[in-house]
Formats: C-alpha cells, sequence, structure tokens
C-alpha cells in the first residue's frame, strides 16, 4: 500500500493524522486534483497550519508580517512559481520567500532550500498579496490595456476615428440643412435609410421567438460529470461598496455544487473600498475564496477589476457573477460538462438571468418581463440559429486560455460584455446558451433605473463606435451574417431608443392628417408601406419574446403587464438620451448601482446533496419556484 504523496506527506509529524492524509491521498489520486488542496478541503489543517509545518520540515522561517517583493520579472510565473526576492530594509535579512503549491511544492520538498535564513516560507494568500502590491503600477497599466498589447488592439479608450466624425459631421449637416430647405421631405429619407435598421431588430425578435427551445437534457436526463473530469474553475466576483449583500454572496458561493479543490473564487475589491475590505477581513473565508485589491488606477470601472482576475486567474474555466447574484448551485458544472463536449471554437456560454422580486413593485415586474423575453427567448433563439449576441455582464463562462487570446475586457468600455462578445466572433469563436438561471436584483427606484440603462445604452455607443472603425474588417472576420445581426442588435437598439418619440409623434400626425394611409407622392408612399411595416411587425416584435419568455419561465402573471411595454420603452428612450449626452460629457464614468435593497428576493436554496453513489443529483426545481 503506497503512502501518502511527499506533498502531505510531512504533516503527519507535525501534528496532522495519518488516517486523514490518507483519505485525503485517496480523495487526490481519484480526482486527479492537488493532495494539499484535498487536505484543505476535508479540514485537516488550515493555510496558514499548512505552510507554519512546511517551514518547520523545511527548516526555515515562517514570516507572517508584512512582506515587501521586489517589482518586476514575469508576473504570472513568479505567482506559480511561489519564490519571489524581497526588497525594502524590513526583509534586508531575508533574500527570498517561498509560497509553492502543486508541483512547485513537491519539488520544494523533494530537494528545497533547508536550515537557512534567507530564505523564509509565507502563505500562498499573503505572497499573491505582496506580490500584487510589488507590482501595483504595472498591473494596473496592463488592466487598464495601456500596455503595447493593449494600445495595439481597437478600444473604446479612442473613441470615434476622423473617418467616423466626418461622416457624423457629414450626416448632421445634411438633416440640418434638409430640415430647413425641405423638412417633410428630409423626414421621408431619414425614415427610409432607418427603416432597414428598424427591420434587422423586429426579423430578429420575431425569428428568435419562433425558434423551438433546446431540450433541456441536464433536468430529462439527470445527468451529472465525476468530479475527476472538472477542470479548475475561476469565479471572479467585483464588488464595490457591497457590504449589503456580502453574507448573501458567500452565501451563494459557498453554495456551488462544486468541487472547492477545483474553485478559484476571487473577490475582486478596490483599493479605496476600505469598508468592505475590513467586513471581508472579519470573515473566515475558507482556502479557495481570496480577496483580490486592485491597484489604483483609471479607468474605474468593472472590466478593469476583471482583467486583473484574468492575470491570476489559476482556471482553465473562466466566469463572472455580480454582488447581488445568486446563480443555480449546479450551473459550473453545467457549463464544464458543455465546455468539455463541444469544439474548441465554443468560446463563451451565457447563462439566463432573472429577476426574482417581480412583486416588489411594477420597475422590478416589467424589468422581470424584460429579462424574460430577453435570456428566456431572444438570446437562446440567436445562439441556436449561430448568431452573436449582446452579452450580459454576469454569468458568462469562458475557456480562460481563449479569454487571454482575445485580450481579455476592454476596461474603457462600460458595457465591457457587448463588445467581448463581438470580438470572440470577429477572432473565430462561437457563443452558446447556457439553460441555467442565476437570480438577480432589480432597480426599486426609476432615477437607479435611468442611471443603470443609460449606461449600458452608453456602452452600445461605445461598442458600435469601437467596431466600426473598419466596416470592411469587420465584414471579413465577423462574416455578413453577423454583420447584419450586430448592427440590429447594437445600432437598432441605440437608434431605436432615441428615435421612439420622434417616430411615434410623426406616425401619429400622419395617421391624424391622412398622409400615413393616403400619401401624396411616391417617396410618401415608399415611405408610408415602411412604416405600416415596421408598426404592425414591430408591435408584434415587442410583445412576442417577453410573452413567450414569461410563460416559458414559469411566471405567467407577468402577461398582465405586456399593455405597459410601450411605457416602459418609452422610459427607455429617456435613459438612450441620458446616455448621448454621457457619451459626450463622462464617456468612461460607471454609474454604479447599489444591491441589496430589494426585500423581496427568494431566499437561498441549499444545494441538492449527491445521492447514491453515482453522484446523481436531485433534479433542480420547477422554474416556476424561482420567480
Amino acid at each position: 500500500m503506497f503512502g501518502p504523496p511527499v506533498e502531505i506527506a510531512f504533516l503527519a509529524r507535525h501534528g496532522v493524522a495519518p488516517a486523514g492524509l490518507a483519505v485525503a491521498a485517496r480523495r487526490a489520486s481519484r480526482n486527479g486534483t492537488e493532495p494539499a488542496r484535498e487536505v484543505f478541503a476535508i479540514g485537516l489543517i488550515d493555510e496558514e497550519g499548512f505552510y507554519r509545518a512546511l517551514a518547520a520540515e523545511l527548516g526555515l522561517p515562517f514570516h507572517s508580517d508584512d512582506l515587501a517583493l521586489r517589482a518586476g520579472g514575469d508576473y504570472g510565473a513568479i505567482l506559480r512559481g511561489g519564490l519571489a526576492p524581497t526588497a525594502g530594509d524590513a526583509e534586508r535579512r531575508l533574500r527570498f520567500v517561498l509560497a509553492p503549491e502543486g508541483t512547485a511544492l513537491r519539488r520544494m520538498l523533494e530537494a528545497g532550500p533547508r536550515q537557512r535564513d534567507d530564505v523564509a516560507v509565507v502563505t500562498p494568500r499573503r505572497f499573491g498579496e505582496a506580490l500584487r502590491r510589488a507590482n501595483g503600477t504595472a498591473l494596473a497599466i496592463r488592466a487598464a490595456n495601456l500596455d503595447e498589447p493593449g494600445l495595439a488592439r481597437d478600444s473604446a479608450r479612442t473613441g470615434a476615428s476622423r473617418g467616423q466624425r466626418i461622416a457624423v459631421a457629414i450626416g448632421a449637416v445634411a438633416v440640418a440643412t434638409g430640415g430647413v430647405l425641405a423638412p417633410l421631405a428630409t423626414f421621408f429619407t431619414v425614415a427610409l435609410l432607418l427603416g432597414p435598421v428598424f427591420l434587422g431588430l423586429i426579423l430578429l425578435r420575431l425569428a428568435a421567438a419562433i425558434e423551438r427551445p433546446a431540450p433541456d437534457l441536464w433536468r430529462r436526463h439527470r445527468w451529472r460529470l465525476d468530479d475527476s473530469r472538472l477542470l479548475v474553475y475561476t469565479v471572479a466576483v467585483p464588488l464595490y461598496r457591497e457590504e449589503a449583500v456580502l453574507g448573501q454572496m458567500l452565501q451563494a458561493l459557498l453554495a456551488l455544487d462544486y468541487p472547492v479543490v477545483r474553485l478559484d473564487i476571487r473577490l475582486l475589491i478596490e483599493a479605496d473600498d476600505t469598508g468592505l475590505q475590513a467586513a471581508l477581513a472579519r470573515l473566515p473565508l475558507p482556502a479557495h475564496i481570496g480577496v483580490t485589491i486592485v491597484p489604483p488606477g483609471q479607468p474605474r470601472t468593472k472590466p478593469r477589476a476583471l482583467n486583473l482576475a484574468l492575470i491570476e486567474a489559476r482556471g482553465s474555466l473562466f466566469t463572472i457573477f455580480d454582488a447581488e447574484d445568486i446563480p443555480d448551485p449546479q450551473q459550473l458544472r453545467m457549463a464544464a460538462a458543455r465546455f468539455l463536449k463541444a469544439p474548441d471554437e465554443l468560446a463563451c456560454l451565457q447563462a439566463r438571468l432573472v429577476i426574482d422580486h417581480a412583486d416588489e413593485g411594477l420597475l422590478p415586474a416589467l424589468f422581470a418581463l424584460e429579462y424574460a423575453g430577453l435570456f428566456k427567448v431572444l438570446n437562446p433563439g440567436l445562439l441556436r440559429s449561430g448568431l452573436p449576441i449582446m452579452l450580459g455582464g454576469t454569468s458568462n463562462h469562458f475557456r480562460t486560455e481563449t479569454l487571454r487570446a482575445v485580450g481579455g475586457w476592454d476596461a474603457w468600455n462600460v458595457t465591457e460584455d457587448a463588445d467581448l462578445g463581438l470580438r470572440l466572433v470577429r477572432a473565430g469563436y462561437r457563443i452558446g446558451d447556457l439553460p441555467s438561471d442565476t437570480r438577480e436584483e432589480a432597480p426599486l427606484t426609476l432615477r437607479v433605473w435611468l442611471k443603470q440603462r443609460s449606461r449600458w445604452i452608453k456602452g452600445y455607443m461605445q461598442t458600435l463606435v469601437t467596431h466600426s472603425r473598419g466596416p470592411g474588417r469587420l465584414l471579413r472576420e465577423a462574416g455578413l451574417p453577423a454583420t447584419l445581426a450586430f448592427l440590429s442588435l447594437c445600432l437598432g437598439t441605440v437608434v431605436t431608443a432615441l428615435a421612439y418619440p420622434a417616430f411615434a409623434v410623426a406616425a401619429f400626425l400622419a395617421y391624424r392628417d391622412g398622409s400615413l394611409l393616403s400619401p401624396g407622392d411616391a417617396l410618401g408612399s415608399l415611405t408610408s408601406t415602411l412604416a405600416l411595416t415596421i408598426w404592425i411587425f414591430g408591435t408584434i416584435a415587442l410583445f412576442l419574446p417577453p410573452a413567450i419568455g414569461a410563460l416559458r419561465r414559469g411566471a405567467p402573471r407577468l402577461l398582465l403587464l405586456l399593455p405597459l411595454l410601450p411605457l416602459y420603452y418609452g422610459l427607455v428612450c429617456i435613459a438612450a438620451w441620458m446616455a448621448l449626452h454621457e457619451y459626450q460629457a463622462r464617456r468612461f464614468t460607471w454609474n454604479k448601482t447599489m444591491h441589496g435593497l430589494a426585500r423581496q428576493r427568494a431566499p437561498l436554496a441549499p444545494a441538492a446533496p449527491p445521492t447514491g453513489g453515482a453522484a446523481i443529483p436531485q433534479p433542480p426545481g420547477p422554474e416556476a419556484a424561482q420567480c
């Protein structure tokens, strides 16, 4: 009978029960995991106790005070290797510190330094914090896409090109001049030019609505991937002043049905968020949940923090959850299984977002209806047709290496998800639908809703400007169907929101004076035909996806709100004009949405335990129970 591997066998000489080490060794062998992480997972010893024992085993001092490391070098390689030179007066007696993991830990135990006073052992958590502080300036530059590779990529940072500005100026002058000399003809001409954009958005919504949903094999067959086949998963959770939902967030993360030895959860905290840092410092976080302090810098955006997490990620798979999210406990398993059986070109999976407190007011209820149409109908339908979508900012899952290959997120885009989805498609990758719900919190007040929605639309404007700098290159890289879908979704959403009142008033006036149904010339006939087509099919496209989505979600009561959707999209128009102003005045400002204000959110359901030796879970509850 073989003994425990060298990475944990030494613990028997430092007070850890051999029987427990044997259990950890068997689990590591069966699951293909690191033995030290299995020791943490079954609670034999904590991280600090482990590395104190390692220091005693090697005859090295254990360092638990503040640590200053030397900057420079290959950050990722140093972080993975767990060996760095010290710097500063406080560590003058020390030349190096060690925090080995995995193969590096095994090598250190087999042939590492011993009985020295110029090398000290630290915990990986303290090592990572010190290394991040030492390289803070360089990391801030890299996370903001201001390093050489980042500057070479298209970004919202530079705004419109000279050609784009000239084209917009010429168009504005032409419309203004025509509006003075021939206002009616100018309006008809603009309406005809914008008609295809409106029609494209309408056709996408209708096509997605008639697309049959994919069968839910996960629930039907209750299939579960064996733990030994699961990949390491990095979960990034960007946070800023989220003390109100901290407990709920940690409970949701701990409820994830995924082996903790394969979890790399990173709570991303801004350097000036001292309140949240203090709250987290008081909590005994498990070894697989770490706190990452994002170095100060500009822009102050969520994607900049995510880029830092991507630099440090241990996982082969990567996902993002927002502070208020309550994901289905089995979501990571579902995503890992889908990636495992899919070709490498599948780079991203978008889970479905659900508002779970629709009874708390009219605005959350309308938000829930909108999300039902978007995530239960529109996104799945488009993805089944092989078309791109505008990714949601949370619960999208990636292959980490693919994410790194396309440069991560654009730190200067305030709707970074929409930009990243198109960049993946342009790079030749594909996005898929993940039929797993993540429960979210909707704004309760109109002021908060408008700030959030204006940020989203401002980000759409940034994305549109960024990817239309080279229309020919966009067409070559994405292909015609994806390009048209992008223009319909991104440009169509922006233009529809901005032009909604003007065209509504014009249509009403034309109907009153009879010109809508009895035009006087060829241009008027063409415009009236287009207007009627858009009005009829646009009305169907407005109501059909949310109606189907509400039924698929198991919330038929939301159908009662369908008559209010035109008024709701009138609010979207207000947000769009706010976004246009912000695009000119505060392009990179992130309108923060505060969470933890909802009082009627459904309680967090505990993860269902595996049943029997085959490790098959209980089936998830019906969707109606999640409303």
